[in-house]
């Protein structure tokens, strides 16, 4: 029965993180989520407190040998740092069109180094949990109202293979929810780890995680797999999905330049949340 299920959540930061934004989710995660929940942090740089039961500390280079490998690879190599360079291309089949420079300031999406890290914590933590579902949760994030497992059972239908915040650009890996028993997962988690062991991202239009999670999504989902979209479309109005969606009840993403107030803006909300965090929130 999908009640019982068990989970665990993983995340990921270094120290410079740990210390703006990384402590909040520890600390608020211990003061909100369910005890029989565990969380895989992987750190770099520091040494993360111990909660036997509760935080399991993994020290990201050293357990995923691949990661640190696909760095030397590509340590000296600028179309995967996020550089702005002016030869990137858009593929349409067989014909390759030069973007303008307009639509390469946002460098982050060839920063394939940078969101390599997100991507093999999830990639060590699926081979290592014996959870039925393993949920992704970015470092910069807070929760402020309790979580039980019947919201967690929601957020992971059982006849789907990962559960996420659908955009129509990309989707908004900030939480990802992955079914570790669905017969599709390992295959997408596969393809997912061989964009990077294989350097397949390098053929994508985009590098990072949410990009290269939306190719193996889209592959699953045409093997007719089912993807269950957190947000309900309301990607297709809010960039800032995550707190318009369901996951705004008990949480809020920091994401981007919101890391330097604390805490997302009123002008990201397009629902209306009655919860009293968001009330307090200029």
């Amino acid at each position: 029965m999908p009640s019982r299920r068990s989970f665990a959540v993983v995340t990921t930061c270094h120290a410079a993180g740990y210390r703006d934004y990384g402590r909040t989710m520890l600390e608020s995660y211990l003061a909100h989520w369910p005890a029989d929940v565990p969380l895989l942090l992987y750190h770099e740089g520091f040494e993360p407190p111990v909660v036997p039961g509760r935080v399991m500390p993994r020290d990201l280079l050293a357990c995923s040998p691949q990661l640190a490998a696909f760095k030397a690879r590509h340590a000296n190599d600028p179309r995967v740092c996020g550089a702005e360079l002016p030869w990137r291309r858009l593929r349409l089949g067989p014909l390759a069109i030069p973007l303008p420079w307009r639509e390469h300031r946002a460098a982050y999406r060839w920063d394939a180094i940078r969101f390599a890290h997100k991507s093999h914590a999830v990639f060590d933590a699926a081979r290592r949990t014996e959870a039925d579902i393993l949920i992704w949760i970015d470092a910069d994030t807070r929760f402020f109202a309790d979580v039980d497992m019947a919201e967690l059972a929601a957020l992971a239908p059982p006849d789907s293979v990962v559960a996420c915040l659908r955009r129509p650009q990309h989707s908004e890996c900030g939480f990802v929810v992955y079914n570790l028993r669905h017969r599709e997962a390992g295959r997408l988690l596969r393809e997912f780890e061989d964009m990077y062991a294989k350097d397949l991202f390098l053929a994508e239009r985009e590098y990072h995680d949410s990009y290269l999670f939306d190719v193996v999504r889209k592959r699953a989902q045409a093997r007719g797999a089912r993807v269950h979209d957190i947000a309900d479309g309301a990607g297709w109005q809010a960039s800032h999905v995550l707190i318009n969606s369901r996951l705004g009840r008990f949480m809020d993403h920091m994401k981007g330049q919101r890391k330097v107030d604390g805490r997302s803006r009123a002008a990201d909300l397009l629902v209306r949340r009655d919860e009293a965090y968001w009330q307090q929130n200029p």
